[in-house]
């Protein structure tokens, strides 16, 4: 190889290493922004942690509550429906909106899943804990969203550890 060959070949090399550099710098700096808007819900009012066994369950089900560890989810109630909680297995039709934590919408529509399966885990935990006909906001982690990859099957792609932020309406639950 001649000097030119080498110089442009570590040339090429440096511009590349400092490319991902920049990428890595750029993913902590998001997930350090998503991490810091979690921890911001701790001391907002009328949004409370979503806990594993919670009070809302344990008296559907007839026992008594005893308080396990949060799930890591926030919500707020905006408005308390009359139905049924629906159980895991049945058939549940959810109408939403999905933000990014800084305010970026990525979908909009209507969702029918069964509870427990085909849907992020952030949605089971919270659409089993409202009756139908609730209005909530939630605040899922990444851990129990899409994770820490990028979602590219959504447009605008939902960066790797994004807080998901959804405006949700359980309108029904079926067998």
């Amino acid at each position: 190889m001649n000097r030119k060959t080498v110089i442009l070949l570590l040339s090429s090399l440096a511009v590349l290493l400092l490319s991902s550099c920049l990428e890595d710098r750029e993913s902590r700096r998001w997930r350090e922004g998503n991490e810091d808007f979690m921890a911001s819900l701790k001391d907002s009012a009328n949004v409370f942690p979503l806990e594993i066994n919670d009070e809302l369950l344990a008296g559907e089900q007839g026992a008594s509550y005893q308080p396990a560890p949060a799930t890591g989810i926030y919500y707020r109630e905006i408005s308390r429906g009359k139905g049924p909680l629906p159980l895991v297995g049945q058939s549940v039709l959810v109408a939403y909106t999905g933000w990014l934590y800084d305010g970026t919408q990525f979908d909009d529509g209507d969702i029918s899943f069964t509870l427990g399966s085909s849907t992020i885990e952030g949605f089971t935990h919270i659409v089993q804990r409202m009756p139908v006909g609730s209005v909530w906001k939630v605040f899922i982690p990444y851990y129990l969203g899409y994770g820490t990859v990028d979602y590219i099957y959504s447009t605008p792609t939902i960066p790797a550890y994004s807080t998901l932020v959804f405006k949700m309406e359980l309108k029904s639950a079926t067998d």
